[in-house]
């Protein structure tokens, strides 16, 4: 299974690699959900995605800077609830361990922030970098 269409795509080649990336990371825990080994790799996957969000999120947040993105403040905000969203999970698996509920919530919860994020936000940032880098 694959989440990547190129509806994903905001048009910012940098950004649009790692979102696949990201895309590709959460496709192997589905894939792996489904074959019954979501358990095993929980932790696998979300220490993938706290450390690489950490450096797409900043990369993407320079160049909100860069372009002087008018609604940065807001963007970093929904970055730091995602961090804290999935550090959480994190705990919550150091806790309980590998459960069913646990591997379900994971895979819904990285699918729905992913998939809505980048439609409906980043989306406005490739918009302002299609625009400012014109003029």
């Amino acid at each position: 299974m694959t989440l990547w269409t190129d509806s994903l795509i905001i048009g910012d080649v940098k950004i649009d690699h790692q979102h696949r990336k990201l895309v590709e990371a959460i496709d192997k825990f589905i894939d792996a959900c489904k074959l019954g080994k979501g358990r095993n790799t929980i932790a696998e996957t979300l220490n993938f995605i706290v450390v690489y969000t950490i450096k797409h999120f900043n990369d993407e947040e320079e160049l909100q800077i860069k372009y002087a993105f008018p609604h940065y403040g807001e963007h970093k905000l929904l970055h730091t609830q995602f961090l804290t969203t999935v550090r959480n999970l994190q705990q919550e698996f150091d806790k309980e361990g590998p459960t069913a509920a646990l591997t379900s919530k994971i895979n819904k919860t990285l699918v729905d922030w992913l998939i809505k994020h980048v439609n409906n936000e980043d989306k406005q940032i490739g918009e302002h970098l299609k625009k400012a880098r014109k003029s």
